[in-house]
């Protein structure tokens, strides 16, 4: 038997308002272009090949990538060879990338979702996010004349862009999308782990799904330190963790060995079986992560044993951002303990 006919089946999802109906595990393509952490990236062709057929084989029929990933060419060459299913769902975002807020105007969501359908050879793109609005000046652009959505709503009157919505891991902005009413779908990395459960504690998951909005997280292991455990120099958002995540950690580890489940299915099980949460994404950059990630479908373990796992290392939210997190500021946060 192969390896992939050992797995648990992938459940299907609905995502809220969305019109998409995929798998409730994705594939996330950071490190399938140039920009992503070392440990993320794929560096050769042959390499991806390998990952997207395993990932296919296994079931997964969502991925995700974005203008700023630099990788929609690669993904538009690669993915027949790997032999993408018909039912795979293909989602992209567009907006900021580094420090550049021009992204959030009409004219570059035109250009950018003219890019990315020749890129991927689509006729339409299922779902097209605005990636990373940080704080009210972003979504003023964003709202406002001549911002994306306005821009996305004329893509989207042409045919081109089925579903639209808000990527960020900034939850001042998530909220504001849910307010307006506008967007189909939510998606918040890192705002819902075993370390940081920011996205429910708030209420947005709960407010986004009461007006049957989509809700997908990315980064599940909180870049990476829940998919590693604790190491040499463990990393959290790809930095070095601070003192009090590592030993948070260590306390969850200790609760899975109990359990007997280890921590990275643990991890992944907690956001695929939260039930405010549509869809999770998991990136991958070997073939055999998609073996040791498609388990947390079926974990062995209960919703009620998660979260006990979660409680065993719970910390001062405070610690990784809270819940007005930005992203600048952690990272200055974690400087000062590295």
């Amino acid at each position: 038997m192969s390896q992939a006919g050992t797995l648990p089946t992938i459940p299907w999802t609905d995502v809220g308002r969305a019109n998409i109906h995929t798998t409730k595990l994705g594939i996330g393509t950071w490190g399938f272009g140039p920009i992503g952490a070392p440990e993320s990236q794929v560096a050769d062709d042959e390499t991806l090949v390998a990952v997207l057929r395993a990932a296919f084989a296994a079931g997964l029929r969502y991925l995700d990538t974005a203008e700023s990933y630099a990788n929609e060419d690669r993904l538009g060459r690669l993915l027949p060879v790997a032999g993408a299913p018909p039912d795979l769902v293909i989602a992209t975002k567009s907006g900021r990338s580094g420090k550049v807020r021009e992204g959030f105007t009409a004219d570059h969501f035109r250009r950018s979702a003219e890019n990315s359908l020749r890129a991927l050879r689509l006729d339409k793109l299922p779902l097209l996010l605005i990636h990373d609005p940080r704080d009210e000046d972003d979504m003023a652009e964003v709202l406002g004349h001549g911002g994306a959505l306005e821009g996305l709503r004329k893509l989207q009157s042409e045919g081109l862009v089925q579903s639209i919505g808000i990527a960020t891991g900034t939850i001042g902005p998530l909220r504001k999308a849910v307010e307006t009413g506008e967007f189909d779908v939510l998606q918040m990395p890192r705002l819902y782990t075993l370390l940081n459960t920011a996205g429910k504690d708030t209420g947005l998951l709960a407010a986004a799904k009461a007006k049957n909005m989509g809700t997908m997280v990315p980064a599940p292991f909180g870049g990476n330190i829940l998919a590693t455990g604790v190491r040499e120099n463990p990393l959290y958002m790809y930095r070095p963790a601070i003192p009090e995540v590592v030993e948070a950690v260590r306390r969850m580890q200790e609760r899975c060995r109990e359990l007997s489940v280890s921590l990275p299915v643990a991890a992944l099980a907690f956001v695929l079986t939260e039930p405010l949460v549509d869809l999770t994404i998991v990136g991958l950059a070997r073939p055999q992560e998609v073996y040791w990630n498609v388990p947390a479908c079926d974990p062995g373990v209960t919703r009620e044993q998660l979260e006990s796992i979660r409680e065993a290392g719970r910390i001062d939210p405070n610690l990784i951002g809270g819940p007005d997190f930005k992203p600048a500021a952690a990272r200055a946060r974690q400087a000062q303990h590295a």
